[in-house]
């Protein structure tokens, strides 16, 4: 009987131990969002991707769906700059099937829509501020 009292104590003070420390969300995280233009129209479907720039821990992407794109703040950034690139083939390179007899095996991937100044090659930076918006469009010609 005292053995299950004391597991039960050690269980209990274990259990608001890991409460106390901040298992949850960290603090610092912020909510990043925005919307993504192709020759000024939206972008249906893409990537966008942050890549720290401070040392910070936290960099991310999200998909771009009609133009529009968010990271919430549960797996948001940290504040700091990032490089941010900009991907989205011709429809063909997501085909997401990759079986033999697929309709697109044996073709080639598909082009890259986005110019390399904005993805490979990217010099775009954002910085996450902890007061800020953090809404970050873009408008690629």
């Amino acid at each position: 009987m005292r053995r299950r009292a004391s597991f039960i104590g050690v269980f209990l003070g274990v259990l608001t131990l890991s409460t106390l420390c901040g298992c949850g969300v960290p603090s610092d995280r912020q909510e990043v969002t925005g919307e993504v233009l192709l020759a000024g129209r939206p972008l249906q479907d893409g990537v966008i991707q942050f890549a720290p720039l401070d040392g910070q821990g936290t960099g991310d992407g999200a998909q771009i769906l009609a133009g529009k794109y968010s990271i919430p703040r549960a797996k948001g950034l940290s504040p700091g700059k990032y490089r941010v690139s900009l991907y989205a083939g011709d429809g063909r390179s997501g085909a997401g099937d990759a079986s033999p007899d697929s309709p697109h095996a044996g073709t080639k991937p598909g082009k890259e829509r986005i110019p390399p100044r904005y993805n490979k090659n990217s010099e775009l930076v954002r910085e996450v501020t902890a007061d800020g918006s953090n809404r970050f469009d873009f408008d690629i010609p």
